[in-house]
């Protein structure tokens, strides 16, 4: 769950400026030329271009064939409820919801509904219902399908004329009806700040400092280990990976002499990886480790991986996931062992800096610095929805945690949240600005992202297998790699 694009050897820090607009294949651009909107925005009665334009012309699509089930089109290019037709009061602006054959009566064979129209008498479906090609019948909406995650944030259960929501263990169902949010305690981000450690409540919005380094130092990248409570974190200064222990407040360094890009703890098989984007390497060395003067670590993956960057474990599952941002950007998959590798995807990546899994739903999400965008899929590749979003610009790191997506960016020095399925309701949490010591690069200040505090996320086990590593190491009398 981290990310960046700083050279760990050099030091350098590299930046990049896109200055024309180019949409994706599932992106419309405003008329005026100034944004994309994503295809499920237009005609949905909000106003998403900055000159409206995704709203333009969308009368001729209120009651077409497989259209909501009561739309009526008024002639200025808004729809009308169908119950508000032939009213006798002017409910469009225009008008043109009265007169005409409002008052012949209905004798077509409807199978729901007929109300009146200027036009004549038209067939309408109840909600839950679309009208059908031959415009008498209808059809139950399959919301569950056609409308994916937009419909419920976790399952879904379709039924005619309706559909309903669930939730997963750990989970309850908001009042709404649609959203799942954690049981027990409220779930918490660690956001990292030049050289303090917070902790970030995401109900209260509460501030509290869990962990203080030196002043001169910065952490870098991080990862929680939630069975012993302890933060991990890059220190590229020593190039070193430290630990505290949020109980008691010790301190102590697990390895020396590398240089990562990101780290990524597996709390269950009770290792830890990261990523060597110059050496083009993923290592691990355990959990328990104390430095002892010679490094104890393994080369996990070597070879052909081409920058890999950011790093996200699924340890219920035994897998890992990475991002390389080399010469053909990608996203992998292998066992955590380093076998069963294999590309998840390839196509329509510029430079996916920062990775965040949705165990609930099973997908991962990236967030693609170059094309300013939030892209996720399924955890098999499929279900691609990329959503170019004109705030995301130099992503640091990422965190799924109930319905919102979570990152920090290095540009404005902040961590933000939009909702994870649809792009909307952006918010700024924090805004830091670096304290005054002098660094070698000034965006080392910018908050880095953790993972969200959950316990609930033993429950994702319903949707994996086990880690061959959680039970007494699985015999190793060393390093233990899982494979599924």
């Amino acid at each position: 769950v981290c990310s960046a694009r700083v050279d760990v050897h050099s030091g350098d820090l590299y930046w990049l400026a896109f200055f024309h607009l180019s949409c994706s294949r599932t992106h419309v651009p405003c008329h005026d030329g100034t944004g994309c909107v994503a295809q499920e925005y237009l005609c949905d009665g909000e106003k998403d271009c900055a000159d409206g334009s995704d709203e333009d012309g969308c009368a001729q699509l209120c009651n077409t064939p497989g259209r909501s089930h009561s739309s009526y089109p008024c002639g200025l290019g808004s729809c009308l409820n169908a119950s508000l037709v032939c009213n006798g009061r002017q409910d469009c602006v225009d008008g043109s919801d009265e007169g005409g054959n409002c008052s012949v009566p209905c004798q077509q064979s409807c199978t729901h509904l007929c109300n009146p129209s200027p036009q004549g008498p038209w067939c309408w479906c109840g909600p839950g219902y679309r009208l059908a090609e031959d415009r008498l019948s209808c059809m139950d909406i399959d919301e569950c399908t056609e409308w994916g995650k937009g419909a419920c944030s976790q399952t879904c259960l379709n039924a005619p004329g309706s559909y309903s929501c669930g939730c997963l263990p750990g989970y309850i169902l908001e009042p709404d009806g649609h959203v799942c949010k954690l049981t027990g305690p409220e779930p918490k981000l660690l956001v990292a700040v030049q050289s303090e450690v917070l902790s970030y409540g995401l109900r209260s919005g509460h501030e509290d400092v869990v962990l203080a380094t030196d002043k001169d130092r910065v952490v870098f990248s991080l990862d929680y280990d939630l069975v012993e409570r302890k933060v991990f974190w890059m220190d590229l200064a020593t190039e070193s990976i430290r630990w505290q222990d949020l109980n008691s407040g010790k301190k102590g360094t697990l390895v020396k002499g590398v240089r990562s890009d990101c780290i990524a703890v597996d709390w269950l098989g009770r290792n830890l990886y990261w990523t060597d984007g110059v050496a083009g390497q993923v290592l691990a060395t355990r959990l328990g480790s104390a430095w002892q003067g010679i490094p104890e670590y393994t080369v996990v993956m070597d070879g052909d991986l081409d920058q890999p960057h950011s790093l996200v474990l699924q340890p219920l599952a035994g897998l890992m996931y990475w991002s390389e941002v080399g010469s053909h950007s990608r996203l992998m998959e292998a066992s955590m062992d380093g076998s069963w590798r294999h590309v998840l995807l390839s196509q329509g990546l510029g430079w996916p800096t920062a990775l965040a899994l949705d165990l609930p739903t099973q997908r991962i999400f990236w967030l693609d610095e170059k094309l300013g965008s939030v892209g996720s899929a399924h955890l098999d590749g499929s279900s691609v929805k990329v959503l170019k979003l004109r705030w995301v610009q130099s992503p640091f790191a990422a965190a799924v945690c109930e319905g919102q997506l979570y990152w920090s960016e290095r540009k404005s020095w902040s961590v933000q949240q939009v909702d994870k399925a649809s792009g909307k309701n952006r918010t700024v949490l924090l805004k830091r600005h670096g304290q005054p010591h002098g660094l070698q690069v000034p965006s080392w200040g910018a908050p880095n992202l953790s993972l969200c505090l959950v316990v609930a996320v033993i429950t994702s086990a319903v949707l994996a297998g086990t880690n061959g590593c959680a039970k007494s190491n699985g015999g190793c009398a060393q390093l233990c790699l899982p494979n599924p």
